[in-house]
């Protein structure tokens, strides 16, 4: 019998959907669950950067997507901290039967508040909880808050569908899941944590059709590379990725950049390198460089850099390529303050880059950090100095408070100075006054869970406080 095209197919779809249907009954016959609940997830993430896509629930829809997992996504606007924890719970009340949420250090105690009264409102949902926020201190946060059901730690992207499709076959076998904190009877199971950089799980863009109202986006952040070799006393990177870098192919990274220009139509955006590490191989920058340049692509675009990889003819060689932007860690003005914080170069080596820097690049940042437990007010007035003087060159600057992160050689050797204050303000927020009480009440409760809102005291703080907020 000659069957035509047209029936042929149909006998296909026939076919495909009694095997799906006979797969979704064995499942609910042998789990109790049939998988298409999963359409139930809502990704939650806060969003701090203005205009800007959100990486996180990029790359976690995008491996949900790939997975065949139903989800929505919601983004929480939040500049310098402005969080209502009535509008906050309100957004998540508004969700799935899955709330999988991410947030940094800063948001932790807002996100937990709201989420509280989530659960004692609706008990039924599951709460997965993640970000650089509760990864260091996931184990804490279990024992203390039983409304939150998991944590995943790391990079979400591979555990976060593994842990959904558990959670959909009832299995309650949570063992195989890297980086997953879970509750089993009375005691805190922790999963080792594994495949910890994304560029490695997902080497390729991530499905841009996730982002809403594409056009109006002004700025696309894109991960080349993850890692840092460095070893700087403040950060806790390098021992996360063991001192190595992992590169994503610059070809794929290009390719995106060329992706999201059809999206948009034209050149009216940003592409940010948002790569710590993106200048430490300087043949694979060239090759960027060439690229852009080769595909006549016209794009602006900005990035990290790093004062001892740079000189004038990488410079100049990214300028020509459309580099507009360029971030500094300077972080002090003081040679003995980066010697103590591994920094590995000097103060005049860094003001030569910079201002190198400036002759070809639009605009140019450095940024500097103050409060380090070990720095005398000599040391603080040079980084004063150093910052007035780069303004006066025409250099963006930025002065942040130190933060402490767990894991850093500095947290390390003066975690047991730390104290709750009430009249920094922080990079994020106007000083711990500023915040709602029920947050207030809940970092003073729990300092370890919350140590990001507490500071290093040491001798000269109060002398430093006093410099910043009358410098006549």
């Amino acid at each position: 019998m000659i069957y035509t095209g047209y029936y042929t197919c149909i006998e296909i779809y026939k076919q495909l959907f009694i095997l799906k249907t006979a797969i979704a009954l064995f499942l609910f016959w042998r789990f109790g669950v049939i998988i298409k609940n999963m359409e139930h997830v809502t990704l939650f993430q806060i969003q701090y950067r203005r205009c800007g896509t959100n990486l996180a629930s990029l790359y976690l829809g995008t491996s949900l997507k790939k997975e065949g997992i139903e989800f929505g996504i919601k983004i929480f606007p939040c500049y310098k901290l402005k969080l209502d924890l009535n509008k906050l719970y309100s957004f998540f009340a508004d969700s799935g039967e899955i709330i999988a949420a991410g947030c940094w250090s800063d948001a932790l105690p807002h996100v937990l508040i709201a989420l509280k009264r989530l659960k004692e409102k609706f008990p039924e949902k599951i709460v997965i909880l993640g970000g650089v926020g509760p990864t260091e201190v996931a184990q804490d946060i279990m024992r203390e808050f039983r409304f939150i059901d998991f944590i995943i730690t790391g990079c979400g992207i591979k555990p976060l569908p593994q842990l959904i499709k558990t959670i959909a076959i009832k299995t309650n076998d949570y063992s195989r899941i890297g980086g997953l904190v879970y509750r089993k009877g009375r005691a805190v199971i922790t999963n080792n944590r594994r495949d910890f950089y994304p560029v490695f799980l997902m080497p390729e863009a991530p499905d841009y059709s996730l982002v809403k109202n594409i056009k109006s986006v002004t700025k696309f952040f894109i991960k080349s590379c993850s890692g840092c070799p460095y070893a700087c006393a403040h950060c806790r990177i390098p021992g996360l990725s063991a001192n190595k870098v992992y590169y994503r192919d610059i070809r794929k990274v290009v390719e995106e950049i060329k992706l999201i220009k059809k999206l948009k139509t034209n050149n009216n955006f940003y592409a940010i390198l948002d790569d710590e590490a993106f200048v430490l191989n300087r043949k694979r920058v060239i090759e960027f460089c060439d690229l852009l340049k080769k595909e006549r692509l016209g794009v602006h675009w900005t990035c990290y850099g790093r004062v001892d990889r740079m000189d004038e003819s990488l410079i100049k060689i990214m300028s020509e390529s459309g580099c507009e932007g360029i971030y500094y860690g300077v972080e002090s003005g003081s040679n003995k303050t980066l010697r103590k914080i591994n920094k590995g170069f000097t103060v005049e080596e860094a003001l030569d880059v910079v201002l190198m820097s400036k002759k070809f690049i639009k605009r140019v940042t450095a940024s500097f950090i103050f409060l380090y437990p070990f720095e005398t007010k000599q040391e603080f007035i040079q980084t004063l100095m150093t910052k007035a003087y780069l303004e006066s060159k025409g250099v963006l600057t930025q002065l942040h408070p130190l933060t402490p992160v767990k894991g850093s050689a500095i947290y390390l050797e003066y975690n047991k100075t730390l104290r709750l204050l009430r009249d920094i303000p922080s990079t994020f927020h106007d000083g711990i006054t500023s915040l709602p009480r029920e947050c207030i009440g809940l970092i003073k409760k729990y300092p370890r869970i919350f140590y990001y809102y507490y500071y290093y005291y040491f001798k000269a703080l109060r002398q430093e406080l006093d410099l910043l907020n009358h410098p006549g």
